[in-house]
């Protein structure tokens, strides 16, 4: 074999055996490291994409619609539920629950109620002591002029309900927000019956009494001269002496 010359090889000596085995010791290594670098990037790489699969896979599985499907028996369409996604987990709420609302009654309501309570409210009896009351009722009385054939009782007084009435008096009636206090309407010279539950003015004759006088500021009966007998009012200090007749 020919040596090369000084000029072969780019002008530079042969490398030796011992410089030949060094490079091909560095140029293995160096594709060892780059093979090995190479796999690290590409394993990386993979499992980054198989994560993306999954990832798209699961979502797909959960929004995927419903599957439809048909019956080769009956040839009806048959629609198979998607798949459920599992429950949130619920976190109890800090803000306090919805306190329901208080309801009050409307002023139409109250208003109303009112009004219902007027209509209701006991009648008004316009009566003053000294007029003469011909009936008694319930719910209203009848005035009557005073002496006159349908006159039956005087209000001696008229007040407030529970009014106390004079103790002589014949008798007490309340109508509604009124109490009136009364006494039988004597007139001298009339007859009245007083044999039932109120008085009555009637003629002269068997079962009547006749008024024969009004003796004030007594209340002796022995006073009066020529009557039989006589009603004493001692609260009030006078007689009415009456008579058969």
């Amino acid at each position: 074999m020919t040596q090369p010359g000084p000029d072969e090889d780019g002008g530079r000596p042969p490398l030796s055996q011992q410089d030949k085995r060094a490079r091909v010791g560095a140029t293995a290594a160096a594709i060892a490291i780059a093979a090995v670098v190479t796999s690290i990037v590409l394993g990386i790489g993979v499992a980054a994409l198989l994560a993306t699969a999954g990832s798209d896979e699961t979502t797909e599985d959960l929004a995927a619609p419903a599957a439809v499907e048909t019956s080769a028996a009956t040839g009806v369409t048959e629609t198979s539920p998607a798949p459920v996604a599992p429950p949130s987990v619920l976190v109890p709420s800090t803000v306090p629950p919805t306190v329901p609302p208080t309801t009050t009654p409307s002023a139409v309501g109250i208003a109303g109620s009112a009004n219902k309570e007027a209509k209701q409210a006991p009648p008004k009896v316009e009566v003053a002591a000294g007029e003469c009351l011909s009936a008694l009722g319930d719910k209203e009385v009848t005035k009557a002029a005073c002496g006159s054939a349908e006159s039956r009782y005087k209000v001696v007084a008229a007040g407030p309900a529970g009014t106390a009435c004079p103790s002589d008096a014949d008798s007490g009636h309340t109508l509604g927000e009124t109490t009136l206090c009364l006494d039988i309407d004597w007139v001298v010279g009339s007859c009245v019956d007083v044999s039932g539950d109120q008085p009555q003015r009637t003629e002269c004759g068997p079962g009547g009494v006749q008024v024969i006088s009004i003796l004030p500021d007594t209340v002796n009966v022995n006073a009066c001269p020529s009557a039989d007998r006589g009603f004493v009012y001692d609260e009030r200090r006078f007689v009415v002496c009456i008579g058969d007749r």
